[in-house]
C-alpha cells in the first residue's frame, strides 16, 4: 500500500501533467478561435464586396435599361423589337469591351443625328472602334462621323471610309479624334457647300496642325478662307 507521501507524489505529478495538457490545449483552442475570427472578417469583407458589386451591376441595369427608353422615344420600336436592340447594344459593348450605359447614350446620338436604325449597329461598331482606337468616348466619335457624314452628304454605310480618313488626319497632323469631333463642326459645312471635299480637307487640317496651329483654329481659318473665296 502506498504511503501517503507517495500518493502526494503521485497527485501532484498527475496534477501537474493534467496542467500542462490543459494549457497546450488553452494554445490550440486560441488558434482555432484567432483563425475562425479572420475567417469571420475575411468573409465579411468578401460579403461587403459582393453586396457592393452587385449593386453597381443593379444600378449598371437599370442606367442602360433608362438609356435605351430614351433611344425608344426617337425609335417608338415593339417590345420585341426593343428588347432585339437592347440585346445588340449588350453583344457590341461585350465584343468590344465598353460599357453598355455608354453606348445606349451614343446610340442615342447617333439616331438623333439621322443615322437609320437598319444599319445603326454597324454605325456604332466603326464609331466604339474610332473613339477605342483615338482614345475618346464613344458618344464623341459619333458626334464628329455624323458631322462629316451629315455635312458632305456621305452615306451612313460609309462611315468606315470616314472614319479612315480621319485616323489618316491624326497621323499625318498635331490632332486628335476628340479634337477634330470638337472642331469639324466649324469648316465642314461650308467646305461641302464649296463643293471641297472632306479628304481635301482633313488634307489641309494634318498640314496645319502638323506645323502648330490647334485644330479649333485650323478649322476656323479655313472656314475664313473659304468664305473668302
Amino acid at each position: 500500500m502506498a504511503t501517503g507521501a507517495e500518493l502526494a507524489i503521485v497527485v501532484k505529478a498527475n496534477t501537474a501533467d493534467a496542467i500542462s495538457k490543459m494549457e497546450g490545449l488553452g494554445g490550440k483552442l486560441k488558434g482555432v478561435a484567432d483563425k475562425a475570427a479572420k475567417f469571420g472578417k475575411g468573409m465579411t469583407i468578401a460579403g461587403g464586396a459582393a453586396v457592393a458589386g452587385l449593386g453597381l451591376a443593379v444600378k449598371s441595369a437599370v442606367d442602360f435599361e433608362g438609356s435605351m427608353r430614351e433611344v425608344n422615344t426617337i425609335l417608338v420600336l415593339g417590345q420585341d423589337q426593343f428588347q432585339g436592340l437592347s440585346d445588340e447594344v449588350k453583344n457590341l459593348s461585350t465584343d468590344l469591351g465598353v460599357s453598355a450605359v455608354d453606348s445606349a447614350k451614343a446610340l442615342y446620338q447617333a439616331i438623333s443625328a439621322g443615322v437609320p436604325k437598319e444599319n445603326v449597329i454597324d454605325f456604332m461598331t466603326v464609331a466604339t472602334k474610332t473613339a477605342i482606337a483615338g482614345v475618346t468616348d464613344t458618344e464623341t466619335a459619333v458626334d464628329g462621323l455624323t458631322t462629316v457624314m451629315n455635312a458632305f452628304k456621305i452615306p451612313m454605310e460609309e462611315a468606315q471610309k470616314v472614319a479612315d480618313v480621319m485616323f489618316t488626319t491624326v497621323k499625318g497632323g498635331k490632332t486628335t479624334i476628340s479634337e477634330l469631333s470638337a472642331s469639324m463642326f466649324n469648316v465642314a459645312p461650308i467646305a461641302s457647300a464649296s463643293g471641297i471635299a472632306f479628304e481635301e480637307v482633313s488634307g489641309a487640317l494634318a498640314t496645319m496642325t502638323k506645323q502648330g496651329v490647334p485644330t479649333a483654329q485650323a478649322t476656323t481659318q479655313l472656314r475664313m478662307a473659304m468664305s473668302a473665296l
